[in-house]
């Protein structure tokens, strides 16, 4: 994977970009391990978010294309509240579980944009539909990022 850092900050993902082992969730209390062979056609886009948003994710499979964006604005440390989770209200009434992320410092804050981008990206490598899964990219992100 290329990484094409586009602001000033001084940002490495090489070690999550040649780490080839992975757990993943497969169903609700296993992790299945896997492997993923070197994704050298893939960019990785690192930029400026100019937007009242503190960030954002895009991943194109059909691309080839990783995007985080982080607004300079930010001010850490960072802190934000994660879903990681549902739970059931009553039949037909879920609310989301979350969890308080502290990013100290904008590279904290970009491996785990990239982790919760990547984990769809493993996704879809291993064929599966790429909507309705951000709280299970947020578990992936959250469980890898200060690896």
């Amino acid at each position: 994977m290329e990484v094409i850092n586009k602001t000033n900050l001084p940002i490495s993902l090489e070690d999550l970009t040649n780490n080839r082992h992975w757990r993943v969730e497969y169903g609700t209390d296993f992790k299945l391990p896997i492997i993923v062979s070197p994704l050298s056609d893939w960019k990785i886009i690192i930029r400026w978010l100019n937007s009242k948003k503190p960030y954002r994710g895009f991943c194109s499979p059909r691309e080839k294309l990783i995007i985080i964006a982080i607004n300079p604005k930010n001010n850490y440390p960072f802190k934000v509240e994660i879903p990681i989770g549902t739970e059931q209200i009553n039949a037909n009434l879920y609310k989301y579980k979350f969890e308080t992320v502290t990013f100290n410092n904008p590279s904290e804050l970009v491996r785990f944009i990239f982790l919760h981008e990547f984990s769809h990206l493993l996704d879809y490598l291993r064929g599966l539909s790429l909507r309705m899964k951000q709280t299970k990219a947020n578990r992936f992100a959250l469980a890898n990022w200060k690896r």
